[in-house]
């Protein structure tokens, strides 16, 4: 009888440094490499140590977001045998983002208590753990080279090193409908199937399908839970929620303001420019200027290049079309304040330090403007702050800022990247899983799904992922 064991190492119980270990009869596969949004250094990292006596073989990365990629140049250099896979469009992704987190790492290590000259010393608990060293950009660009990449649902053999089981894994990567490239993990070990999500979503997007999830009997399946405590019904559906964005836009428009949209780097922003550009053709959004700017834009590139390749909604529609100034050529901030604007920005959380956060700044002083929000924030970021504000209210968008006065607009529009309580719940309906593992979720999301679950299908056994403690199959 096969033996398969869970150890999470990261992403459990919250939302953040995704990583799990998966030991396949001495097969050891690693699901993500992530860092967590809001911590530092090497508090933002997954606790490797937990993995150092454990078989390890390949490491398969469900995309490119920093919390499911992030760490995966630690990774390797602290197990530099790891096998690496992902999708084609995640390579091309990471390619650009993990060079664009070097010096950004560096400067928080270098800032960490016990980081000495290259290498840093990990203290948890008055333990010390295994030391680290930024890594350089030539790292980065062998790392690129060595990862191999699968298209959707080729499949393909993980072995172990030392194989004395015959314990091969056939692995598979299927869309997920969160990002381009994103992808959920199936693993087929003996008679036993293992489905990892990833983030998903299983509703199309303006530029993104649906989610394509494996129409079969899963025997484990690990689901994200991002969203399992958002009630749908209190949501529009994105063409809708477009209309409504537009009609509020309009506003701030004609009454000559601005309007800055915090954005993630991948996807979020892709697909918001996408909608706002499909909304002006359309006439239903006054033509106005949009600004971008940094690595956002590179990644529009990816997207343009693979079109035809990934699954889409409209394959004709090209960033390269979309008339686009450069924020980082704007000397001053008032000057996107002398008429109507779109600015897209990153951070979407308005992370202190990112262009998003200082625009912020400037915008809340700003009367006839605006700040839209388009996604989560996490309670602890600027972000949350900003989008649970009202104009009158005053707010310190950091810890150790001084308060200020809003006067600008707030309004939040809902267009997630990820399934909803139904959304999820129907993964679950669709693969008839023996056990489901709760993961990268908020408690409140676990908590709810964990009740839904037990209540709708009693036969199946629950597990809520716990950093550090294993679930044997």
């Amino acid at each position: 009888m096969s033996r398969i064991r869970i150890l999470p190492v990261g992403g459990a119980g919250e939302i953040g440094a995704s990583c799990f270990h998966v030991d396949f009869d001495g097969t050891g596969i690693v699901l993500d490499a992530g860092m967590h949004p809001r911590k530092k250094g090497i508090e933002s990292l997954p606790n490797f140590d937990l993995m150092q006596d454990l078989p390890l073989d390949a490491v398969l990365i469900s995309h490119a977001h920093e919390d499911h990629i992030g760490s995966l140049p630690y990774l390797i250099q602290r197990f530099p045998y790891l096998r690496i896979v992902t999708t084609p469009q995640t390579r091309a992704i990471a390619e650009l983002t993990l060079h664009n987190s070097v010096s950004i790492l560096q400067e928080e290590l270098a800032r960490e208590e016990g980081y000495l000259s290259s290498t840093a010393s990990l203290i948890d608990a008055g333990k010390e753990r295994h030391p680290l060293k930024p890594y350089t950009h030539d790292e980065i660009d062998l790392l690129i080279q060595s990862i191999e990449y699968r298209a959707y649902e080729e499949q393909f053999t993980v072995s172990g090193y030392e194989n004395r089981n015959n314990a091969d894994v056939n692995a598979s990567f299927w869309d997920a409908g969160h990002v381009l490239g994103s992808a959920g993990i199936l693993l087929e070990h003996g008679r036993h199937t293992l489905f990892y999500t990833g983030d998903v979503r299983m509703r199309n997007q303006t530029l993104a399908h649906g989610a394509q999830i494996p129409r079969r009997h899963i025997d484990t399946l690990m689901l994200e839970c991002t969203q399992g405590a958002t009630e749908p019904s209190s949501f529009l559906e994105w063409e809708d929620e477009a209309q409504r964005f537009a009609q509020r836009a309009n506003e701030i428009i004609e009454q000559g303001g601005s309007i800055l949209i915090p954005v993630f780097a991948l996807g979020k922003m892709q697909e918001m420019l996408a909608t706002i550009w499909q909304l002006m053709e359309q006439g239903t959004l006054a033509k106005t200027d949009i600004y971008t700017g940094g690595i956002a834009r590179k990644i529009c590139t990816v997207y343009d290049r693979n079109r035809y390749v990934a699954p889409r909604m409209d394959k004709e529609f090209e960033f390269a079309d979309v008339e686009q100034l450069d924020f980082f050529e704007i000397e001053q901030t008032q000057e996107f304040f002398r008429r109507p604007s779109i600015i897209l920005a990153t951070s979407g959380m308005m992370v202190e330090g990112t262009m998003s956060f200082r625009f912020a700044q400037q915008w809340l002083s700003e009367k006839r403007s605006a700040i839209f929000t388009v996604g989560y924030m996490d309670p602890d970021t600027p972000g949350y702050r900003i989008a649970n504000a009202q104009q009158g209210n005053e707010i310190s968008l950091t810890e150790f800022s001084e308060r200020q006065k809003v006067r600008c607009a707030i309004e939040h529009f809902h267009f997630t990247a990820h399934s909803m309580r139904d959304g999820l719940i129907s993964i679950v309906r669709r693969t008839t899983p023996d056990r489901v593992v709760l993961i990268h979720g908020d408690p409140e999301a676990i908590d709810w799904m964990g009740f839904a679950l037990l209540k709708n299908f009693p036969e199946t056994k629950v597990h809520a992922a716990e950093i550090g403690k294993a679930i044997e199959l």
